[in-house]
């Protein structure tokens, strides 16, 4: 098969697979087609069932293409399972959390209606910046999260100050993450993108993961004061 009948036998599944995501698939060494004396890819069923498991593996079990591939040697091999490394850094909140959501075009009045939530609430966050619209003016699944666990702190008693704060941590989080992704996503490859998204993905996961752990501390120290 060419690269492009396999990506439609793949897309009823995996709607936002790309020629570039299986192109950098093979160049991360998970998969291996055959090439035509002409230099194109020939794929086999064997090769689209593997790649099925890639892209089930990273959907469903929220794992890194590390992991994966350490499991595709340990079943090349003949094993059962695959051990992850000793000491490796597992984050607690899954990179799959962090993928683009699917597009949704929800006005200003849905996101409110969803939310539950006056549309005063989401005018004040949209005015603080926590949630914004699109280009065309509409919002997405996301921003509904968003106003929903700004309105849950509420009740506990963070105002508007605290919910600005929080979004400029998250800001320089960002700023952070996309200093190291930023050049890749701009090499000169057709896999560039794609390494790119996978490596934001990783690492705002861990990023998240390791302020979680330091707001944890740090509340209780300050519990124990």
């Amino acid at each position: 098969m060419s690269i492009g009948v396999v990506l439609e036998r793949l897309r009823a599944e995996f709607p936002d697979v790309t020629v570039s995501k299986i192109r950098f698939l093979e160049s991360e060494g998970l998969i291996s087609p055959q090439r035509t004396a002409s230099g194109y890819r020939r794929f086999t069923g064997d090769d689209v069932e593997r790649l099925r498991y890639i892209l089930v593996t990273q959907r469903d079990n929220y794992l890194p293409l590390k992991v994966i591939r350490e499991q595709l040697e340990a079943m090349d091999s003949g094993a059962v399972t695959a051990i992850l490394t000793a000491g490796e850094a597992e984050p607690m909140v899954a990179p799959e959390n962090f993928r683009a959501p699917v597009a949704t075009r929800l006005t200003d009045t849905d996101v409110a209606e969803q939310a539950g939530v006056g549309e005063d609430s989401v005018a004040e966050l949209i005015s603080a910046g926590l949630i914004r619209p699109d280009g065309a003016g509409f919002f997405t699944a996301d921003d509904v999260r968003i106003v929903t666990t700004a309105e849950a702190l509420k009740g506990f008693g963070f105002d508007i100050r605290h919910l600005k704060s929080l979004r400029n941590t998250a800001n320089r989080q960002a700023d952070l993450i996309g200093r190291v992704a930023g050049p890749v996503a701009k090499s000169n490859s057709d896999t560039a993108r794609p390494r790119a998204e996978e490596m934001g993905l990783q690492m705002t996961a861990l990023v998240v993961s390791l302020h979680a752990n330091l707001v944890k501390n740090a509340l209780r120290d300050e519990l124990d004061s």
